[in-house]
């Protein structure tokens, strides 16, 4: 049976919290096919005096003042990314939670049933990310959908970066894309980049130029084989082959050709597999100069 795919029902998440990138996040559903529903999440943390010496009553009094002011900023949040929104959205609704961020958002998550969560990403280094961007952080390594990370606009989106790995996560890519998820008919150029290219262990110099040939060889038909596909589902597409180390070439290839959007699977939440293929996925998001499409196998969303 084929996999129900990750935006038939076509609910989106859209956290928002008042920032530039954000309200990108929001306008790029403009992009995208129009879903049914939208669901509008801005989360809330309220603060708590923890001087010594406070009274209780002062700490109580000091929290419903904030959780009162934070309120009436996040409804304001929430109103002009509703007002963001393309009218093709369907059911549009606004939620204001209390909670941590990255929490309330793999819940709603859960309990709304949703398909694709659509996000702003700072693009932050390292150290920065450790204090603000943990919460895209976390979504895009936990949540059981698809994960969209905005880095820069997407509208109209035009052009995808299209990297496959092996036959798994070309098949999930192409069941997604065979339900026609975005606005139009994007050009996609898909890139499969065999991983090596000198060997520097002394055993890897004995490689026979037979088996390097017969890995090429393997890699072309994979990618006339995915490319193939996405042609008989009305895509147009062009094929690029590397040998490298995947994260590099795919961050090269993103600055050579300037796409809105690069399109990639990433495997479960398993550590295991994280630790054997995240960091592709993982180097791409924070490296890469365009917005992100972070899809899974559709059978992990819907058996969560």
């Amino acid at each position: 049976m084929t996999p129900t795919s990750p935006l038939q029902s076509k609910t989106i998440l859209i956290p928002v919290d008042g920032s530039s990138q954000a309200e990108e996040a929001v306008r790029s559903v403009q992009a995208l096919s129009p879903p049914e529903r939208v669901l509008l999440l801005h989360t809330i943390t309220i603060p708590q005096l923890a001087y010594p010496g406070t009274g209780m009553s002062v700490g109580h009094a000091f929290s419903e003042a904030a959780e009162q002011a934070l309120r009436e900023e996040g409804s304001r949040i929430l109103e002009k990314a509703a007002s963001l929104l393309p009218k093709e959205c369907g059911q549009v609704s606004q939620h204001l939670e209390i909670g941590n961020p990255a929490s309330v958002i793999l819940s709603m998550v859960q309990s709304q049933s949703v398909d694709l969560i659509v996000m702003g990403s700072r693009g932050l280094g390292a150290i920065q990310e450790h204090v603000l961007g943990s919460v895209s952080h976390r979504i895009a390594t936990h949540a059981p959908c698809p994960v969209l990370l905005i880095k820069a606009p997407v509208v109209p989106l035009r052009s995808i970066l299209l990297p496959i790995e092996h036959p798994l996560d070309a098949g999930w890519a192409i069941d997604f894309l065979s339900h026609k998820p975005f606005r139009g008919t994007p050009h996609l150029r898909v890139l499969h980049v065999i991983p090596f290219t000198q060997p520097i262990l002394p055993v890897g110099a004995l490689l026979p130029d037979s088996w390097k040939k017969e890995l090429q060889t393997g890699s072309d038909r994979f990618i006339k084989d995915v490319t193939d596909q996405l042609t008989n589902l009305g895509y147009p597409v062009e094929s690029i082959g590397e040998r490298g180390a995947p994260s590099s070439v795919i961050q090269e290839q993103a600055l050579r050709l300037q796409p809105q959007l690069v399109l990639m699977g990433t495997p479960g939440r398993s550590p295991l597999q994280r630790l054997a293929h995240g960091s592709v996925s993982h180097a791409t998001i924070h490296h890469a100069p365009c917005s992100v499409l972070l899809i899974r196998d559709p059978r992990s969303h819907h058996q969560a």
